[in-house]
């Protein structure tokens, strides 16, 4: 067996980074784990424009999938307000502030939803996952 490693941008609207606007979230494209991963990391990022004041924070949270529970066509994901949260990053410490953290991937993949708690500035967000293959 061999080992391998892979990274994947995670994209908003296919975009690699999302502009949150001010007290607003934004839910990332879907993410589908390769089928042969054991272990993966996600890195997230969050980069203020302006300048970051106590308080702007961006939350993360993985909605993940497992294909649809009513038995349909369509995977359906968890909801915004019952993902796992993986990261609340603070951009008044760092900015930009970056966090990377381990993942399950026994899932089938996931989507990002990032809650900006700035009630000022838009903050943009990204993400790159981390997959270990075996093949």
């Amino acid at each position: 067996m061999a080992v391998s490693k892979t990274n994947t941008q995670v994209t908003w609207s296919s975009a690699t980074d999302k502009a949150v606007s001010a007290s607003s979230n934004e839910t990332s494209d879907a993410h589908t784990f390769t089928s042969n991963a054991v272990a993966a990391m996600i890195t997230v990022k969050a980069n203020h424009g302006g300048t970051p004041a106590s308080g702007d924070t961006v939350d993360f949270f993985l909605l993940y999938t497992t294909g649809d529970p009513d038995a349909g066509v369509t995977d359906e994901y968890d909801t915004s307000g019952h993902g796992m949260h993986i990261a609340t990053l603070d951009t008044n410490t760092d900015n930009p502030a970056i966090k990377t953290v381990e993942i399950p991937v026994s899932a089938k993949g996931f989507k990002i939803y990032a809650k900006n708690n700035d009630s000022n500035a838009t903050i943009t967000v990204s993400a790159e996952v981390y997959e270990t293959i075996i093949s």
